[in-house]
Formats: C-alpha cells, structure tokens, sequence
C-alpha cells in the first residue's frame, strides 16, 4: 500500500520525464537534420571570391583612409606598383620551377614504370593537373 501511495505521488514526475525525453528526442533530430542538409548544401554551393586587387586600387584605399596628401599618393602608387611587379616576377619564376620540377617527376616515372603503365600514370597525372590547376587572372 506504502508503495502505490508512492507511486502514485510521482506520476506527474514521470510525465514531465517523459514530456523532457520526447523533447530531447525531437530537438536531437532537428539538430542531426540541419547538420546533413548543411553537409549536402555546402558541397553544391559556388563560392564567390573577393575581386582581384591591382596597384591602382590599393593606392587608392590608402590615400582615402590616411588622408594622404598628392605626394604621399604619388609615393604609395610607386611604392605598390613597384611590390606588385616584383610579386608577378616571384610568381613568375615560382611557375617555371614548378613545371621543371613536374618534368622531372614525368621522366622519372617513364623511367620505373612500363610503357602501358606510364601512359595510364600520364593521363590520371594530367587529369590532377588540370584539375587543380589555378584560373589565370
């Protein structure tokens, strides 16, 4: 008798118990839904970069947030044109020692591999290349 008493006290704990698990449940499945549809949209989205930046540009930001007197904006244009010049050259150059550097790894793997297999390594190889290769701007 004790023990009906007893349980019969606790029922409306055992309701707000079940109301907090169907909660718990219900709020878990909206999280894992919204997870996967994130996973699923962001692989099908275009991501748009920020547009390219030259000399003039940059020279032309500094002037208005410094306040930068004609001399001061003739100086900074020098100063920007002559960073971007010596970029394009690194750049440059950093792209002729890539391709070398690719030649080689190519006529090494001629060297190991059998003709049927360096045709099939070549073709995959150059099918990374291109894509991953970097839009020229």
């Amino acid at each position: 008798m004790v023990i009906e008493e007893n349980i019969s006290k606790c029922r409306p704990c055992n309701k707000f118990l079940r109301f907090f698990c169907i909660f718990i449940i219900f709020a878990s499945g909206i999280v894992i839904g919204a997870g996967g549809t994130i996973m699923l949209i962001k692989q099908r989205v275009i991501w748009v970069s920020r547009p390219h930046k030259d000399a003039n540009d940059i020279t032309k930001e500094i002037t208005e947030k410094y306040g930068l007197n004609p001399q001061q904006t003739a100086q900074v244009q020098a100063i920007t044109t002559n960073a971007f010049m010596k970029m394009k050259a690194n750049n440059e150059a950093q792209d002729k020692q890539r391709e070398a550097d690719i030649q080689t790894l190519i006529a090494d793997m001629k060297t190991v591999l059998t003709p049927q297999q360096f045709e099939q390594w070549n073709k995959d190889f150059q099918a990374m290349r291109d894509k991953h290769k970097k839009p020229k701007n």
